[in-house]
């Protein structure tokens, strides 16, 4: 739209200046403007017939006038061009590195809610890890101790009985040791009252030597039976 503007203006602008040029070699069609003077007009008009080469110089350099504002409008136009299209390339630019900078939010939000799921997952899994480690070591704590209570009554039962077998065994010992002293008394009994029987015996046949023999005195032998009468006898044998 500034384009059309520009051109439509700069056409406008060197139709006037050719219009003019035609007027001043026309004087016959040319009309008067408001206020002006008719004495400077034929003036002008008779120094343009007078010096048609002025004429042609400033023509020429209305031309090269206007052929310079025109390119200077074009350099102007593609200078504004330029500048539009690098506003617009920056614009652009800044769109897309925008774009990519939302991108690589959006990517980092992403990559962030991914850890944390990932996180909060791990987490999870850590915490399930440890409460079946917990409730293993509950149950191997609990199997240990009742381990333990198993070998600690089997210790006390082994303990027992060898504390049984041990008394069982001194009784035993005891009783073999009463037996072998019972034993041991009855033989010394035994012995005590073969030796009793023995002298007894002795004494018994010595008496009864003394009675047989005649010439012994008759007081003696009575004595002498009195004494084999009386309670003086060997022991009994023990049961």
């Amino acid at each position: 739209m500034k384009r059309k503007i520009l051109k439509i203006a700069l056409l406008v602008l060197i139709g006037s200046g050719l219009t003019g040029c035609g007027q001043d070699n026309h004087p016959a069609a040319a009309t008067l403007m408001p206020g002006a003077k008719p004495a400077t007009r034929y003036r002008v008009q008779k120094a343009a017939t007078a010096n048609p080469t002025d004429e042609q110089i400033r023509l020429l350099k209305a031309q090269t006038e206007a052929k310079a504002r025109l390119a200077e409008i074009e350099a102007r136009k593609a200078e504004r061009l330029r500048q539009l299209e690098t506003q617009k390339a920056e614009a652009v630019a800044r769109l897309e590195a925008e774009k990519q900078q939302k991108l690589k939010a959006l990517e980092l939000q992403k990559v962030q809610s991914t850890n944390t799921a990932n996180t909060r997952i791990a987490k999870a899994r850590a915490q399930t890890d440890l409460a079946i480690e917990k409730e293993r070591q509950a149950r191997e704590t609990a199997r240990l101790k009742e381990q333990i209570a198993f070998d600690r009554q089997l210790l006390i039962g082994g303990i027992a009985v060898v504390l049984l077998l041990m008394l069982l065994l001194y009784l035993l010992y005891r009783h073999r040791k009463a037996h072998q002293r019972d034993l041991h008394e009855k033989e010394l009994h035994h012995r005590a009252w073969l030796e009793a029987s023995r002298q007894h015996h002795e004494k018994v046949t010595k008496v009864l030597e003394i009675l047989a023999d005649e010439g012994t005195d008759k007081h003696v032998k009575k004595e002498l039976t009195k004494l084999l009468s009386s309670n003086d006898l060997p022991p009994q044998l023990p049961s």
